[in-house]
């Protein structure tokens, strides 16, 4: 491998307005040079596609390609098709990254000879946080410790884009997904089976802007729940007999107690009152294995106690402690 890794990011576009142009200046910004930037305008209509065109003409490195609106999933896979890099990084539109979170996180796939790399991200809200103190070693996660760091590792989260991933991960996977809440995880999960580990940075790499627009500020449908229990059955499932099964048991019960929390946050929450019922029924009928599972925390066993039988007071305690995980 030569000393300089081509690395393609792929920066999906829609509608953006004034948050694309600090998006891109930090990918420019990096402090690792040999990139290409594929902004995937995907069917804005705002302006958005201008700005890509523009910074295009003033950095050679970046280039636009225009389409019709594919989502997400769709989005970035023709980012996938259209990328020449040896290793893959993700963002969106109106997102940030500290200026040096391509090169570390190349640095540690490139020592530690593992495919993955990932950092911690952080959501914000208007002025972005000052970039951090990068770290002087990493973590690694050897096979099948990086799934389990998935399900359950919050500073690994669900997401692509505080991740970088070598290209070859992509070549049998069909950039799919049949859900489309959740579906970074439904995706990680497929792409990181094929991996042999993954290095884990321990610095905030990632900046999520947090907006009126955001996906995890709209309402709640009932598409939300519904996707997420998908992608946590395909996950239980295919751990099946694995020796992450008992893992994914915990991931998935983990799933139905956040799922009942996040009903019962809503102030609509009468509205999803049949979704509610089924969820509290599996909850019971799984109680007993879950509290003897030992990857379920004390918290969780405590959460599945009280949704069981903590009434109205438990509702309350939803809505003050609890937040939504990406």
């Amino acid at each position: 491998m030569n000393q300089t890794p081509l690395v393609s990011v792929v920066v999906l576009v829609y509608n953006t307005g004034d948050y694309l142009p600090p998006c891109l200046e930090s990918i420019a910004a990096q402090t690792y040079h040999n990139l290409e930037v594929l902004m995937i305008d995907n069917g804005s209509q705002d302006g958005s596609g201008l700005v890509c065109d523009e910074f295009a003409a003033k950095d050679s490195r970046f280039r636009t390609i225009h389409q019709e609106n594919l989502g997400i999933i769709g989005g970035r896979g023709t980012g996938v098709t259209h990328s020449r890099g040896e290793y893959l990084a993700f963002v969106d539109g109106d997102d940030l990254l500290h200026p040096a979170m391509i090169q570390l996180l190349l640095d540690e796939c490139l020592k530690t000879d593992l495919p993955v790399s990932c950092c911690r991200f952080i959501p914000f809200f208007g002025s972005p946080p000052e970039p951090g103190k990068c770290p002087d070693d990493c973590l690694t996660f050897e096979s099948p410790a990086h799934l389990d760091a998935l399900m359950h590792d919050k500073r690994v989260e669900y997401s692509l884009c505080n991740k970088l991933y070598a290209r070859h991960l992509f070549d049998n996977i069909p950039f799919y997904s049949p859900v489309v809440y959740n579906e970074d995880l439904y995706l990680n999960w497929n792409i990181l089976q094929h991996a042999r580990g993954m290095a884990f940075a321990d610095f905030i790499g990632y900046y999520y802007r947090q907006h009126a627009a955001s996906t995890t500020h709209r309402p709640l449908k009932d598409r939300v729940l519904t996707d997420q229990i998908y992608v946590a059955r395909t996950i239980l499932d295919t751990a099946r007999g694995g020796p992450l099964e008992v893992s994914a048991e915990a991931f998935y019960y983990e799933k139905l107690l956040y799922l009942n929390s996040m009903i019962l946050r809503q102030a609509n929450a009468k509205d999803f009152a049949a979704e509610h019922r089924s969820l509290k029924k599996e909850i019971r009928a799984g109680l007993g294995k879950a509290l003897k599972n030992p990857h379920l925390s004390r918290s969780m066993k405590l959460a599945a106690l009280l949704s069981c039988w903590g009434g109205v007071f438990y509702a309350g305690l939803c809505r003050l402690m609890l937040t939504d995980r990406r």
